[in-house]
Order: C-alpha cells, then structure tokens, then sequence
C-alpha cells in the first residue's frame, strides 16, 4: 500500500478547508438573501396594515382631547379644504388617535393624527383631492396630509426626492405612488420604477433623459462608496 507523502495529505486537507469555506460562504449568502425576503415581506405587511391609514401633520392638540373631539376636527378639515367632498362622502372612521409622545411633553410641535378609515378609497380621495388643492388648512393655518407608511418606506419615498424634484422642473409629470415606486411620462407613456437600479437600466436606453439624471444618479452612487472611501483613508 502506497503511503502519502506530508506534502500530499497537506494538499488534500487544504482542499477540504477550502471547499467547507466554500460550503459557508454560499450557506451565508443564502441566509442573507432569506433574511431581506423576509425584511422585505414584513415590510410590505406592515405598509398593507397601515394602508387605510391617513397621516395628519401640524394640527393643533386641545387639552383633554378625545376621539370624538378628533373626529370633529378632521370632519372640520375636510370641510374647510374640501366642501364638496365633506358633502358627498361619507368618512366611515375606524379610528382615530393621536402619535405616541416619543419626546418632551413640552415640545412645541403638536403630535401626529392618525385616521384609519374602513375603505382604503376614502384615504386616496382624500390625498388626491389635497393634491390637487394644492394648500390645506386647519383654521387657517397649513397642515399636511399624507399616507401613513412604514419607516423604511418613508426613508425610501425620500430617497426618490432630487430625482423627482429634477423631472417635476422639466414637466415630466413626476408621481410617487403608493408605497415607493416613482412614475412619471416618457415619450407619451407613463412609466413606473419600484427602484433606483431599474430607473438606471431604462435611463440608458434614452440619452436625453440619462444626461438629464446623470447628476443625481450618479451622487447616489457616489454616496455608496463613500463609507468605503473614508476607511481607506484612515
């Protein structure tokens, strides 16, 4: 029986520690790919479950305020802002609250209203009419109106911000769609992106419009290397 020299069975044993780290390697790189699905899922849950939801921002808080005293002023908002809507529907409210205090009770911005409606199509009427209004007031003074969603939606509705800010000035008729997909028309159509990579793909193919966006695709890009870039500095 042939014997093995030191140097084979080195060779060999080199062999199987580089194929288990290829094993972990590709075991790691599933478990990512499953934890993002399932960041992305809860995600997508969560934004469903506050689908309905109507985000109020800037009315003022009344001392001792209840429900019903909530109710009156969102029934007053639509009212003062949308007369005609406030005689044609009715709002069928599921519930109605105010923002947790997350800070100082002393603070001077008042806390966020959330109405959650029974239809979802109560919600969109209501933002596509303050849309179109352009102002909404809440005795005068200007209040938002928006759709409540999940932080990470929040912080990539934002993140679509520049983008949008460029095609709104260039009369592309621009729209953020619920929860975070850009839309806005090309060439007569209307065209929908659910992410920045996407918009990239379709941008090449349309020089114009790539030139137009290079600026703010290309700082984004930039903004990626940037943590990498300053640690190699150090």
């Amino acid at each position: 029986m042939e014997l093995k020299t030191t140097q084979e069975l080195s060779e060999e044993r080199i062999s199987e520690i580089e194929d288990q780290l290829s094993e972990i390697k590709q075991e790691s790189k599933i478990r990512e790919k499953r934890v993002k699905r399932n960041e992305q899922s809860l995600q997508e849950i969560w934004d469903y479950v506050k689908r309905p939801n109507l985000h109020l921002i800037g009315v003022p808080e009344c001392d001792e305020e209840n429900e019903s005293k909530l109710e009156n002023t969102l029934q007053d908002i639509i009212q003062e802002n949308f007369p005609t809507l406030a005689r044609q529907a009715n709002t069928q409210i599921q519930e109605i609250q105010r923002t947790p205090q997350r800070y100082s009770a002393r603070r001077a911005t008042p806390r966020h209203m959330i109405v959650r409606f029974n239809k979802v199509e109560m919600k969109e009427k209501i933002l596509r009419v303050a849309r179109e209004k352009g102002r909404v007031t809440h005795k005068g003074k200007p209040i938002r109106l928006t759709a409540d969603l999940s932080a990470e939606t929040l912080q990539a509705r934002r993140e679509w911000g520049p983008i949008y800010n460029i095609l709104k000035e260039k009369n592309f008729q621009p729209r953020i769609s619920y929860p975070a997909k850009l839309s806005f028309r090309s060439e007569g159509k209307i065209k929908s992106f659910a992410n920045k990579q996407v918009l990239r793909d379709f941008v090449t193919t349309r020089p114009a419009l790539q030139e137009l966006l290079k600026e703010a695709l290309y700082i984004e890009r930039n903004n990626q290397y940037q943590p990498l870039q300053k640690h190699t500095k150090c």
